[in-house]
């Protein structure tokens, strides 16, 4: 009977020692993941990726996600992931979800930033943002968030009346705004008041299904250009979810070139 008692024992410490272990390295690797921060601001997710290791990081970046989602969205994927493991901290946050850069969004971006750089004591150097984030990233930027030294934008759908070939996008926009969006929140009708000491990175593709380039990313660049803003494009392939978007190394060498520690463009070993 004691013998039977101590292997329960043995088996149920090597399962609790196994589940303390989760996400401390990769199994196949054994390298060391990045780690993770979360926080609930007025109801909100939100969430802290530290990169593995104990030193400061060299930048935080602030990720906004496209319709539809969370904190998490992306982080673990690779075009994130290239961050992170490049010694990057990134704050990101639920964002009411589908706002399409509403008030409540605005006030969330606030929120998530004063978060982010009091427990990083980093301030925020990269925004990056994808598909509806841009709307979300501009309206914040426009309405009283101080602007980013870089932007970086990934399919930015920021024309909020012609976003008909987005699924379930009129639907989310009504109701993000109660209605029709003001002109005011409609970041194409307010390109001009953009800051134009932000250094902007737009990746798009003409054969965007969802958000049209000549509508959205086109415009973006043809106006912060007119204006004397430093802007550059990655042109992508295919439709909205070509996998060309997400390119790891131009997001990391774009984020490098952006912070003051020593850090230029192509430093960084990506993988």
């Amino acid at each position: 009977m004691r013998r039977i008692v101590g292997l329960i024992a043995v088996a149920v410490s090597t399962l609790l020692l196994s589940t303390i272990l989760v996400g401390v390295s990769t199994a196949e690797t054994g390298e060391l993941e990045a780690k993770q921060v979360t926080t609930v601001l007025d109801g909100q997710e939100a969430l802290l990726t530290l990169p593995a290791g104990d030193g400061t990081p060299k930048g935080l970046v602030l990720f906004f996600h496209g319709q539809g989602g969370t904190a998490s969205n992306k982080i673990e994927e690779p075009w994130l992931e290239s961050l992170s493991r490049n010694g990057f901290a990134i704050a990101s946050g639920d964002l009411h979800i589908t706002s399409w850069g509403n008030e409540a969004s605005t006030k969330d971006v606030r929120n998530l930033i004063d978060w982010a750089e009091s427990e990083s004591g980093l301030p925020v150097s990269v925004w990056v943002s994808g598909s509806m984030g841009g709307a979300v990233s501009l309206n914040a930027m426009n309405f009283g968030i101080e602007p980013p030294r870089c932007w970086y934008g990934v399919k930015p759908a920021i024309s909020l009346t012609q976003m008909d070939k987005v699924p379930g996008g009129p639907g989310y926009i009504k109701s993000a705004y109660s209605g029709a969006v003001p002109r005011e929140r409609d970041p194409i009708r307010n390109l001009e008041s953009l800051s134009i000491a932000t250094r902007y990175r737009v990746v798009a593709s003409p054969e965007d299904h969802w958000v049209i380039y000549d509508q959205n990313a086109g415009p973006l660049i043809k106006t912060l250009r007119e204006n004397g803003a430093a802007v550059s494009l990655l042109e992508a392939e295919g439709l909205h979810m070509d996998p060309s978007h997400f390119n790891n190394f131009d997001v990391v060498d774009f984020a490098n070139s952006c912070v003051d520690n020593g850090y230029g463009a192509a430093s960084a070993a990506v993988r």
